[in-house]
């Protein structure tokens, strides 16, 4: 099976997609853990005058889950599709253009794996293996700024 462009860009696209529909689902969950640990501003209406500091506290954990996307998701979406604009524009000067498509379908897949699994690894707080995740996804995104480099300097 020949993989070029058009599959970089349908992954890279999924990959967009998914990453963004895990941090809505992780907002979204976060608010409501706001609400019930009477977090939210005092005119939402789904305030829990009840809370208690348990309540606080998954409210706060939910709250750094979306703090690490904000923080992480951003810069990764730009290196992928940064690096699909590199090889999109290489892709002419290459003999042949398919290892740097692979190698992107790879990195990016990787990565978006990483992200996930780091996401339920910090639901279940194992700072260890959450740590693992977190650098073996940093490693992919090393991976597709070198895959960059080398599409860039392989331009005439």
């Amino acid at each position: 099976m020949v993989v070029g462009l058009g599959e970089v860009v349908k992954t890279s696209s999924l990959v967009t997609l998914l990453v963004y529909l895990k941090f809505f689902i992780s907002n979204l969950r976060w608010g409501l853990l706001k609400g019930k640990a009477n977090l939210r501003a005092r005119e939402d209406v789904n305030n829990n005058e009840n809370a208690t500091q348990d309540d606080v506290d998954r409210a706060n954990h939910a709250g750094r889950i979306v703090q690490n996307d904000m923080e992480n998701l951003p810069m990764g979406l730009v290196v992928i599709w940064a690096c699909v604009f590199t090889i999109f524009v290489s892709s002419t000067s290459v003999q042949d253009p398919q290892a740097f498509c692979i190698a992107h379908l790879v990195f990016t897949a990787m990565w978006a794996t990483f992200r996930v699994i780091h996401t339920i690894i910090y639901e279940l707080q194992l700072g260890l293996l959450r740590g693992i995740t977190f650098m073996l996804s940093m490693c992919c995104l090393w991976g597709l700024m070198i895959l960059m480099v080398v599409a860039a300097f392989s331009l005439p």
